[in-house]
């Protein structure tokens, strides 16, 4: 997911709200969503070969022809919608980043103590020289400010009219203990930057500092994979399931599975294509979308949304986004193309309550607003993951139990829209 904000404090669950007054519906038979089969998909997504599936990368291209196997196995037929990526951040050979004054005098470790920045000139070599907060000629301009926008492209450009050779910014860990991880980044400054802890840029000033951050902007192709399971009236209006496959990609030494950001979404899509595809038919059409470069700013998702529009369709979107771990309530992100309650709102609560999966109006921010933008009935799903962006978020730290509510509550709003009206 491109950015996290989960609002846990001032909202009511759904199933509380005007959309889930009176009783919940008797339960029916349950789909025999196989956890088993989502999990190995999970794992399959996650090995060191798929190197992070940052678009670009032959890891990426495996998980494509991977996830095209998988779909094809279900019974469908998918098909890749290509477009363009302007550029994919990429490290080209492990950064180096060491210190040498009275504060502090050794290596520091890569993602933990220091990182690439978003916004860097390349650094095709080593640069060695002072850091000074008073951005000297021939030094590292200590910058303790905000590094974004075009005020920090002005300053870039000033220091080096004066000579400066490159800038050092703060960058707080995440959860993880790690600095995140990002494959995009706007147009870069006149400086190569280095983001380092804060606690570590007071240590470096004063002191010589000599690093070398190998950071490149490569251009790559996106690749969705689209499938339709035809319904047995194939004029209705289509139902559309989505999730994203990209990762933000490994760094060189260090894997990042991308398990819960977006595995987790992915294997219960391909789980509910399989399961669906071995029922009868439903009334209405289901598209299956596994989207590509999300992580890069849902470009897949723009992409594919405006060719449903070219084709003037108008699907119910369900977007699944984060599914690995499960906090006792799921947030659900209700596009505002549909403000009031309607079939894809009704149809979510309604599933929600028969399985006893509470649900509660939350930001998901990821694909789903692509399609919202777009005019579509749409809801993003997020039950959450144990790490975001980090080498941390692995396959073993998924529960099981979090896929499958995922994948029931999926497979029920589906039902429940595909039922005769």
């Amino acid at each position: 997911m491109s950015r996290r904000r989960r609002a846990e404090e001032g909202t009511l669950p759904m199933t509380e709200t005007a959309y889930g007054q009176g009783p919940a519906p008797a339960p029916g038979p349950a789909d025999p969503f196989d956890i088993r089969r989502a999990l190995a998909t999970l794992r399959a997504l996650c090995v060191p070969e798929m190197e992070g599936r940052a678009p670009g990368s032959a890891g990426h291209d495996r998980a494509t022809r991977f996830l095209v196997s998988e779909l094809t196995g279900a019974g469908l037929s998918p098909v890749l919608e290509h477009f363009a990526i302007r550029g994919v951040l990429r490290l080209t050979a492990p950064p180096y980043c060491g210190v040498e004054g009275p504060e502090l005098a050794r290596d520091l470790v890569h993602r933990a103590e220091f990182a690439e920045h978003p916004r860097s000139a390349p650094m095709p070599a080593p640069v060695s020289a002072p850091a000074s907060e008073d951005a000297l000629p021939g030094c590292w301009a200590v910058v303790r400010g905000s590094s974004q926008g075009t005020a920090f492209a002005e300053l870039a450009a000033s220091f080096a009219a004066r000579g400066v050779v490159g800038i050092l910014v703060a960058q707080h860990a995440d959860a993880s203990g790690y600095l995140t991880k990002r494959v995009q980044g706007p147009t870069p400054v006149r400086l190569p930057v280095v983001a380092f802890l804060p606690e570590l840029l007071d240590a470096v000033t004063g002191g010589t500092v000599t690093a070398h951050v190998p950071l490149e902007r490569v251009p790559a192709v996106g690749a969705n994979i689209v499938a339709t399971l035809p319904g047995r009236a194939p004029d209705a209006r289509p139902i559309l399931l989505t999730a994203h496959y990209d990762g933000v990609g490994s760094d060189p030494g260090r894997h990042f599975p991308c398990a819960g950001d977006n595995a987790s979404g992915t294997a219960v899509l391909c789980e509910t294509a399989r399961v669906l595809s071995r029922a009868e038919p439903l009334d209405r059409p289901v598209t299956f979308a596994l989207l590509d470069g999300e992580e890069m700013g849902t470009l897949g998702s723009g992409h594919h949304a405006r060719q449903l529009r070219e084709r003037k369709l108008r699907p119910d979107v369900l977007n699944i986004d984060m599914a690995g771990k499960f906090n006792g309530k799921v947030a659900v992100e209700l596009g505002p193309a549909d403000p009031m309650p309607g079939d894809l709102i009704a149809a979510l609560d309604a599933s929600g309550r028969r399985l006893g999966i509470p649900l509660y109006a939350a930001p998901v921010a990821s694909d789903n607003r692509r399609y919202a933008a777009a005019g579509f009935p749409s809801a993003g799903v997020g039950l959450g993951a144990a790490h975001y962006h980090s080498p941390l978020d692995s396959p073993e730290r998924i529960e099981a139990d979090a896929l499958h509510k995922a994948g029931q509550l999926t497979l029920a709003t589906v039902r429940h829209l595909a039922a005769p009206g």
